[in-house]
C-alpha cells in the first residue's frame, strides 16, 4: 500500500534523527532512504533538516565531498556541526574548519575539538558571525609544553550572539581564564566548566554575571596562597544564581580553601545537587551543608558517601531521589526509619545484599518509596518470594549487574 508522502517525511525524520558520521559508514540511515527508490529520493531531498546535523572524526582524515553535499542538501536550515575529539593528537582539522567557517553564521550548534590556532581563528571572527549559536562546545589539543591556553582577551567572536544559551569548556589538559572569551554571560542558562579553571577566583568573576544561569558545572579549586586573600575578600559578596536549579560540583580542593566560594553561593531554587568528587576534604564539610535545603529535590551520592547520612538527609526534608554509592548495614537502618526523607520516591544504590534491602524496603512499607535500583553481587541469592510480594505492594525493584 502507497503512503502519502507526508507520512514517509515523518517516518525519514525519526529514522534519520541522529548525526550523520564521516567517514560515511554504509548503513547510514540517509544512503539507505535515497536508494530505495526515486520517490523515497526526492522526498528525502526535499526535507533540509536531515541533512543538518553533522559529526565528523578527523582521525580517519575524512573525504571532504560527502560532507559538501550534506551541507548543499541542507539548504538554509541551521546547522550543528561535531568534530570529535581525535586520538592522535597531532590530527589537523584545518581543512574541515575551511569547510565550516563560511557556513558558520547557520551554525545553531558547535562542538568543537580543535588546536590552538584554530582556536584563535575562531575567537577572532567578527560579531555577528555566529548570530544563529544557540550551544557550543570548545576543546583544545594538546600544546607541548605549555599547561596555559593563550586567548586573546580582544575575542570578539560571541558579540552579537544573542540566542546562545549552552556554554561547555572541554579543556582537560590546558587551564584558562573563561572570561577572555568574552561570552554573554548574562543570558546563559547552561555552564559546563568541571576543568577550565586555573585558579578559584576566575568562580567568582564568571558566576557572577551568570545571572540566568539553570544548571552548572563548575570546579572548587585550592587558592594558591598570592590569591586566598583576595578569594576570602570576594566570598563576603554572595554569588546570587536565583534561577540555578542544578549543580554539578566537582570539589577538587585537598585543603579546603574552596570553603570561601561554597559559603559564597546564594541558591535559593537549587533542586538538584551533584557533588562530583571520591572525597570530601573535612574543612568543606560545613560549607557543603549550607547548600543542602528545603528546596533540594534529588541529591546524587554516587561519587562521594557522606559518614553522616542521618544528618545529611535531615537537611533534605523533601528529598525525592536519591543515589548513593557505597551503602552499608548502618545506612540502610538509617533509611528504613520512616523519618528519613519521608518523601524519597527513588533510590538508586550501588552494591548491596539483597536481604538487607529487602528488609529495609518493608520497613518503609506506608512511605512513598516506589522505584529501587541497586547492584547485584553474584553471590547474592535473591530471595525471589519476597521480591514479587514488595512489587505487588508497588515497590518496583531492579538489581543491575554493573556498577554506579
Amino acid at each position: 500500500m502507497d503512503l502519502p508522502p507526508e507520512i514517509i517525511e515523518k517516518i525519514f525524520l525519526e529514522f534519520c534523527s541522529s548525526s550523520t558520521i564521516f567517514p560515511l559508514r554504509r548503513d547510514e540511515p540517509r544512503l539507505l532512504i535515497t536508494q530505495v527508490c526515486s520517490q523515497w529520493r526526492a522526498i528525502a531531498l526535499a526535507i533540509p533538516s536531515i541533512w543538518a546535523n553533522i559529526r565528523i572524526s578527523i582521525d580517519s582524515t575524512p573525504i571532504l565531498d560527502p560532507i559538501r553535499t550534506w551541507i548543499s542538501r541542507s539548504a538554509q536550515s541551521t546547522l550543528s556541526f561535531w568534530i570529535c575529539r581525535p586520538t592522535n593528537y597531532r590530527t589537523s582539522s584545518t581543512a574541515i574548519l575551511d569547510l565550516i567557517f563560511p557556513i558558520i553564521q547557520r551554525c545553531a550548534s558547535l562542538q568543537l575539538y580543535i588546536n590552538q590556532p584554530a582556536l584563535t581563528r575562531l575567537l577572532s571572527l567578527p560579531p555577528g558571525s555566529l548570530h544563529a549559536l544557540q550551544e557550543i562546545s570548545i576543546g583544545a589539543m594538546p600544546i607541548p609544553d605549555a599547561s596555559i591556553l593563550a586567548v586573546d582577551r580582544r575575542a570578539t567572536a560571541f558579540q552579537q550572539c544573542p540566542y546562545l544559551r549552552q556554554v561547555t569548556f572541554a579543556f582537560t589538559t590546558h587551564k584558562t581564564d573563561p572570561t577572555d572569551f568574552n561570552l554573554p554571560w548574562h543570558q546563559l542558562t547552561h555552564l559546563n566548566m568541571p576543568s577550565c579553571l586555573s585558579y578559584e577566583y576566575e568562580c567568582f568573576d564568571v558566576l557572577r554575571q551568570c545571572t540566568a544561569l539553570e544548571e552548572c558545572n563548575i570546579p572548587t579549586l585550592p587558592a594558591h596562597f598570592r590569591d586566598l586573600e583576595k578569594v576570602q575578600a570576594l566570598s563576603h559578596h554572595p554569588i546570587m544564581l536565583p534561577s540555578l536549579h542544578t549543580l554539578y560540583l566537582s570539589l577538587r580542593d585537598p585543603v579546603g580553601h574552596s570553603v570561601h566560594f561554597v559559603r559564597a553561593l546564594c541558591l535559593p531554587r537549587l533542586r538538584s545537587l551533584h557533588p562530583v568528587s571520591s572525597t570530601l576534604p573535612r574543612a568543606l564539610l560545613p560549607a557543603f551543608r549550607t547548600l543542602l535545603s528545603e528546596t533540594i529535590r534529588h541529591l546524587d551520592l554516587s561519587r562521594w558517601t557522606p559518614t553522616d547520612l542521618p544528618g545529611v538527609l535531615a537537611l533534605v526534608p523533601n528529598l525525592e531521589t536519591l543515589k548513593l554509592r557505597d551503602i552499608d548495614l548502618e545506612m540502610l537502618r538509617t533509611l528504613s526509619c520512616g523519618g528519613a526523607a519521608p518523601r524519597l520516591v527513588a533510590l538508586k544504590l550501588g552494591v548491596v545484599n539483597s536481604c538487607d534491602l529487602f528488609d529495609m524496603l518493608e520497613a518503609r512499607a506506608a512511605a512513598v518509596l516506589t522505584d529501587v535500583s541497586a547492584v547485584h553481587s553474584r553471590s547474592d541469592d535473591i530471595d525471589m518470594a519476597r521480591l514479587m510480594a514488595l512489587r505487588a505492594a508497588g515497590v518496583q525493584v531492579v538489581f543491575r549487574n554493573r556498577s554506579l
